[in-house]
């Protein structure tokens, strides 16, 4: 009883404090970069995709990845501050914000092919590395930060885009978080655990 107890006064209290920032999750995408000129278009806001050109697109990695075209509502952060600049390599745990550099307008990246390679900046071929970003809804509701987990490859197979999450609110955001599960989700799972443990106390 004293158990059952704690647990309503614990949800109780946890019901009380407001929304944490609304992290927004892909989910797992998988999507295969294809080794051709017209690559994948791809939709931030409701993981769409083509393999031609479409109202809504967002990024268009082509030829493994070794070339990505962007659209003037997703902007990579970059070494420098020119649409056609290398995308920076980020890390799990570093943050993408205002503080990074972005450009303006239609743009890409891959010619020639400077974001794959060694560096510390830059995204091993073959390998998983995150993109930084910030981009604009479908809506024009932004600017938005978030990351993209990609591997990247010289225009062969094993290219994909493999998720993304994305700060609805305009905040700052870790690369690597995702969404911790809601409320909802969280109070339906001590309602059934209450349920339980009143059945064991019969």
């Amino acid at each position: 009883m004293k158990k059952l107890i704690y647990l309503i006064i614990g949800f109780a209290v946890y019901s009380q404090h407001p929304a944490q920032a609304a992290l927004v999750y892909s989910g797992v995408q998988n999507i295969v970069i294809p080794t051709t000129l017209d690559g994948i278009y791809i939709n931030i806001d409701n993981a769409a995709v083509s393999g031609s050109e479409f109202t809504g697109w967002d990024i268009n990695p082509f030829f493994g990845g070794s070339g990505v075209a962007t659209h003037s509502s997703f902007q990579v952060a970059r070494i420098v501050a020119d649409n056609t600049a290398p995308a920076l390599r980020f890390y799990n745990g570093e943050l993408v914000s205002g503080a990074n550099t972005y450009s303006t307008g239609f743009g890409g990246f891959g010619d020639p092919i400077s974001h794959l390679g060694v560096a510390v900046n830059q995204f091993s071929v073959g390998q998983q590395g995150f993109l930084g970003f910030r981009f604009t809804t479908d809506t024009s509701a932004g600017p938005y930060y978030g990351w993209m987990r990609a591997t990247f490859t010289n225009n062969t197979s094993g290219g994909v885009i493999h998720d993304w999450v994305y700060d609805d609110t305009g905040s700052s955001i870790t690369v690597g978080s995702v969404p911790e599960p809601s409320r909802a989700m969280l109070l339906f799972v001590g309602f059934v655990t209450l349920i339980s443990c009143r059945r064991r106390a019969k």
